[in-house]
């Protein structure tokens, strides 16, 4: 081989090539930022919730972990819960709340639908005169 085929015709340290993938992609990438942010916001959350279960050893739950022959697992399960459920809120929650692309725009298709409106009919009031009865007296026979 030659010496022109042994150089390389890129520069390994140029940051335009790392744009295909890798962790330079998580960072840069919007929606992604998105959600690892709200991630971590929802494993605070949750690991918070968790502690507090814990101190206050809500349903027992902390006195029966302790009672168990190796308390780290339910320990687990409890903030791996926790996790779930928080992290998959707190993430969802970001989607939710971001603002539509086409929030201001008329629909797209179809045919567009005009509401007749009818003027809303009230009944009149009257008094009415209503009899009481008392559940205790007894009917007379």
């Amino acid at each position: 081989m030659t010496k022109e085929h042994d150089e390389q015709d890129f520069d390994l340290a140029d940051p335009r090539l790392a744009i295909a993938g890798g962790p330079r992609r998580l960072r840069d990438d919007p929606l992604l930022r998105l959600l690892g942010i709200n991630w971590l916001i929802g494993a605070g959350v949750a690991a918070a919730l968790a502690i507090v279960v814990l101190i206050t050893d809500t349903a027992h739950l902390r006195s029966l972990m302790m009672s168990s022959s190796e308390p780290w697992i339910p320990m687990l399960l409890l903030f791996f819960g926790f996790m779930v459920t928080m992290c998959s809120v707190a993430m969802g929650a970001a989607v939710m709340f971001l603002p539509k692309d086409d929030d201001d725009d008329e629909p797209k298709g179809g045919m567009k639908l005009e509401v007749l409106k009818l003027p809303q009919l009230r009944p009149a009031l009257a008094p009415v005169r209503a009899g009481a009865t008392n559940p205790r007296r007894r009917p007379l026979a």
